[in-house]
């Protein structure tokens, strides 16, 4: 809905490229914020999910705290920056290592490239490209290869990453913040 996107330029958020009142399916909007990092696909999966943001937080919160991340409180959906919006790199560690359990969100989080359904407002669908694998110009690294990742910035957080990589046949994620880049 129009709504969803209030706020959202004018924090300079990252978008996927969804217009108000567009018809999107979940699955799109789910490459939408693990691809691009669209701040309006987060907004409108917490919405459909929770019947809002607030209360999609309220869920994000509790999984954090069933997963035994301790040092993590979410504001909001997008990851935008707030002060009583804060993680460490271990914890989400812990979190990546749970999602990548599920074979689904696997999937995404190794994605190059996704192009969405035909909408109403995009009647081509829109293609995606992951910001990790867009900037990675060497997808190969010693004894093995990186497999996904998902990149965040905010002024206050630094470049941010986490990320999947195949050394000798053992999977490894490795989580950095703080980046100057």
């Amino acid at each position: 809905t129009r709504s969803m996107f209030d706020g959202l330029y004018e924090a300079n958020a990252s978008m996927a490229g969804f217009q108000p009142d567009e018809q999107v399916r979940a699955k799109d909007l789910i490459y939408g914020v693990m691809l691009p990092s669209g701040a309006e696909c987060c907004r409108a999966l917490a919405y459909h999910i929770a019947g809002s943001e607030p209360d999609f937080v309220e869920l994000m919160n509790q999984k954090a705290e069933d997963l035994g991340m301790a040092n993590t409180h979410f504001v909001n959906a997008s990851g935008l920056h707030d002060g009583n919006h804060y993680t460490t790199v271990r914890d989400i560690a812990i979190l990546l290592n749970y999602a990548l359990r599920n074979e689904d969100f696997r999937n995404v989080f190794t994605t190059f490239r996704y192009s969405t359904a035909p909408t109403n407002k995009h009647p081509e669908g829109i293609t995606f490209y992951s910001t990790l694998f867009d900037k990675l110009t060497e997808q190969q690294i010693a004894d093995g290869a990186f497999l996904g990742g998902k990149t965040g910035y905010t002024a206050e957080a630094g470049l941010c990453l986490a990320s999947l990589a195949l050394v000798d046949e053992k999977e490894y994620i490795l989580v950095t913040a703080g980046a100057k880049g």
